[in-house]
């Protein structure tokens, strides 16, 4: 039988677990290496909802971006993500910032969706966590229509004027990344999330700033991480979680 040691070891071959962020707490959040398993749940998030499912469906095990436990844990709620996957018996592992910078990981996901060329590296943190490639589009608007319709979600712009030529890309909450962005001279950065103050960054830092929600930047490498887990055990059955992003853009 195949143990949540074995799905480790194979995510750690895709994405390296040593080369989380220091802040990070990517790795097993419940539950026992030993444990066997015959089936995996994938989730951008392991929700209450998500945990759930798993139990519906008889699944010992789920595989999650985002790690269950982040901060310290001072107190376990009731009905809880943590609660019921500890009081289910479900194990749950998690892959954050190596799944993030892995290759064919978050950020190389969202490259080949939005269709950019030359990819490569960008660092931040001392980590390749970005990746910066080529388009050509007349218009940051033009181009933020195109990432909205690619990925499904409402798109934010702040509009420098530059024409997007070399762009960089960070899944997720990486507005603090603009100056690492601007000084490998991209003109336009996309991300999932940034704070108010950094849309004024973009603008000291003089570049393209699109934001295009948390899930729609990340969600989509969960079929990625699927696809790469069910070659390498193809006995198993890996299911992705029913799950939206956790808001609506209302107009």
């Amino acid at each position: 039988m195949v143990t949540v040691r074995d799905i480790y070891d194979a995510i750690d071959v895709f994405a390296p677990y040593g080369t989380q962020l220091p802040w990070d707490n990517s790795g097993l959040m419940t539950g026992s290496f030993d444990r066997e398993t015959d089936s995996v749940l994938l989730a951008l998030d392991c929700t209450a909802d998500v945990v759930k499912q798993a139990k519906v469906q008889t699944i010992p095990l789920i595989v999650c971006h985002h790690p269950l436990i982040f901060h310290a844990v001072k107190h376990i709620d009731a009905g809880s993500a943590l609660y019921e996957a500890v009081r289910n018996d479900i194990t749950v592992l998690s892959a954050h910032t190596n799944l993030d910078m892995a290759d064919g990981g978050v950020n190389d996901v969202l490259c080949g969706i939005l269709g950019l060329t030359d990819t490569q590296p960008l660092y931040a943190e001392g980590a390749p966590i970005m990746r910066m490639g080529n388009a050509d589009f007349s218009s940051a608007k033009e181009f933020s229509l195109f990432v909205s319709q690619k990925l499904g979600s409402a798109v934010r712009l702040f509009d420098i004027g530059k024409r997007p030529r070399k762009i960089a890309v960070c899944g997720g909450a990486g507005g603090e990344y603009i100056p690492e962005a601007a000084k490998a001279g991209c003109d336009t950065f996309v991300t999932g999330e940034a704070k108010h103050h950094e849309f004024l960054l973009a603008a000291e830092w003089n570049i393209n700033l699109l934001v295009a929600g948390h899930f729609a930047t990340e969600n989509p490498v969960m079929a990625e991480l699927q696809k790469q887990l069910q070659q390498k055990f193809p006995e198993l059955s890996f299911t992705l979680a029913r799950q939206n992003a956790p808001y609506e853009t209302v107009r």
